[in-house]
């Protein structure tokens, strides 16, 4: 008696198997993926003897309060300089979105997207007939203890280049933080 071979039964099984694999292993990757990536949340509060301000004069003091719910990041800054105290809240996602911020009469408009480890964040910023555009890229430490905030302003006739180094000092308090007159768009 000889014996007979359902090799069509095989093939398709082993296909299958296969295409199974193929599936589970892709998924794996996208979620090790988004697990690798750095979360930004935290208080933090400028270190202006490891900071280079470019030709802007150093602020007196700076902190970013961060929540980062991976799309959604909310970074609101806040700044001490010669004229006084400023807020300025930021609505944003890291799907490549555009985002509106508007704060009395400035609005800016910005796309964030990731680059490895990076957040990049481009945007323009229009009040009246003044415009300034530029990159942010945050990134942090091996350790997640210090944010780097490189930023390029660009308007008219400036090219301004900033390296801004933060300590973490905390957790972001829950609730959000809003600047008065602040209204963000997302």
């Amino acid at each position: 008696m000889t014996e007979r071979c359902n090799c069509g039964t095989l093939l398709q099984s082993g296909k299958r198997w296969v295409i199974g694999l193929v599936f589970f292993s892709a998924a794996t990757w996208l979620l090790a993926g988004q697990g690798s990536r750095s979360n930004f949340s935290g208080r933090w509060e400028l270190d202006r003897s490891r900071s280079d301000f470019g030709s802007l004069p150093p602020d007196d003091s700076a902190t970013e309060l961060i929540q980062h719910h991976e799309p959604k990041l909310t970074i609101t800054q806040v700044w001490k300089d010669a004229e006084g105290e400023h807020t300025l809240v930021w609505q944003l996602t890291t799907d490549g979105a555009e985002n509106l911020t508007r704060v009395a009469e400035t609005e800016i408009a910005s796309r964030t997207v990731w680059d490895d480890n990076r957040l990049l964040t481009d945007w323009r910023m229009k009040r009246g007939t003044q415009l300034n555009e530029g990159k942010t890229v945050r990134s942090l430490s091996e350790d997640g203890k210090i944010l780097t905030v490189d930023v390029r302003h660009r308007s008219t006739g400036r090219d301004i280049q900033q390296h801004l180094v933060f300590i973490e000092s905390g957790r972001y308090p829950q609730g959000q933080v809003r600047a008065a007159g602040s209204e963000t768009e997302g």
